[in-house]
């Protein structure tokens, strides 16, 4: 009896864990982006030109909030290609990627039979995104079994796309667990920030950092989280300890490292992402206490002092685009007063990071950890 080749076995599993877990979670965050998130912010913005009050504000704002929801509505399409393109398929594969991951957000629908039927015998579910937990498990193997077909024979017009739709269909059973596992994370967050906001303030920004900085996107973890408690005020508490969490790593990073990579590593960390610094923590992982530091210290503030909310599109952004900033925004407004507001997110997100990663930055490169160059950004 032959033995299996140990490192091909090996190899084997460290391509799937990249394919599915870092390629796959990186196209589904694509996806949320140019959606949900993307909505978000229009939506946001409608809003705001809607409290002008005057009829030209009210068809700008109301056209914008219109247009923010259907974008918001299409996540699960958008997660379907994201993770199509990102497992390199073929066209048809991306195309029909799209149906799949709208059958994906509404996997629960689908299975319970929950949806509202109009006269005309038509079905819809309720207008909201669905879950992108549900999006991800089904596109990402609907995906791969047309991947499987795609190429094989002539018929590719017709057996990509049914072969993708009726795996969708199948895999909706599949996604069912993983989408219950996630609201039962939900709900322990939700009860624990709410018993214990202090701790959990630092559990929760501590553990998103890591996340936004680490080749994994923190936005699609805490929007899949987040989502699966909606209107919940301890889970937008917890998005406050998130977001800060995420902007500790973001202007962390960016203030931590001036001294190597200047004004525009300032500005591509701090309103781009600290995921650049990736080479640079393989080689030296000690690079990141300064930012888990403040971490530990902005995440209970958050839950405790500030009271900040974030909701769901924002919690796992930080200052990136200041996607953050504007979810905190909207969850915070009208909860607690303008003026601590606005205090916790300068100081939050931009004042103490940046002062708490520069102060333990210096103490760690006199005493050696941090050598000159180790968070110098590799540029191309």
């Amino acid at each position: 009896m032959l033995k299996p080749d140990k490192a091909k076995i090996l190899s084997t599993v460290k391509f799937l864990a990249k394919r599915w877990f870092i390629d796959a979670f990186t196209g589904m965050a694509q996806g949320l982006f140019v959606t949900l998130i993307a909505g978000t912010i229009i939506k946001q913005l409608g809003n705001l030109i809607l409290k002008a009050g005057t009829p030209a504000a009210e068809v700008v704002g109301g056209a914008l909030v219109t247009i923010g929801t259907i974008a918001s509505f299409l996540m699960g399409a958008g997660i379907g290609a994201g993770i199509a393109k990102s497992i390199k398929g073929s066209n048809l594969v991306i195309f029909t990627g799209i149906v799949a991951g709208m059958i994906g957000a509404f996997s629960l629908q689908f299975i319970e039979g929950n949806w509202i039927v109009t006269e005309g015998g038509s079905f819809l579910s309720v207008v909201s995104p669905g879950n992108p937990i549900g999006s991800y498990v089904v596109a990402l193997i609907a995906s791969e079994l047309g991947s499987l077909v795609s190429g094989k024979t002539k018929l590719d017009i017709i057996l990509v796309p049914l072969t993708v739709i009726v795996s969708a269909m199948l895999a909706t059973y599949v996604a069912w667990p993983f989408i219950k596992l996630i609201d039962l994370l939900a709900k322990g967050i939700e009860l624990a920030t709410a018993m214990q906001p202090f701790l959990m303030g630092i559990v929760i920004a501590a553990s998103m950092g890591i996340l936004l900085t680490m080749p994994t996107s923190s936005a699609a973890m805490w929007i899949a989280i987040a989502m699966s408690a909606p209107g919940s005020d301890a889970m937008l508490l917890a998005g406050g300890a998130a977001v800060v969490g995420c902007a500790a790593h973001m202007v962390g990073f960016a203030v931590a490292s001036f001294r190597e990579n200047g004004w525009g590593g300032l500005i591509a960390q701090g309103l781009g992402t600290s995921m650049l610094q990736i080479p640079n923590i393989m080689r030296n992982p000690r690079i990141m206490l300064p930012e888990i530091a403040a971490c530990i210290v902005v995440g209970p503030l958050a839950t405790t002092v500030f009271k900040l909310r974030c909701n769901a599109a924002g919690g796992g952004m930080g200052t990136a685009g200041l996607v953050g900033v504007f979810g905190t925004i909207e969850a915070s407004s009208g909860v607690i007063p303008d003026w601590q507001m606005w205090l916790g997110i300068v100081l939050l997100m931009f004042v103490l990071p940046a002062v708490i990663s520069y102060f333990v930055a210096l103490l760690l490169r006199k005493v050696g950890w941090i050598k000159p160059d180790d968070q110098k950004l590799e540029t191309k």
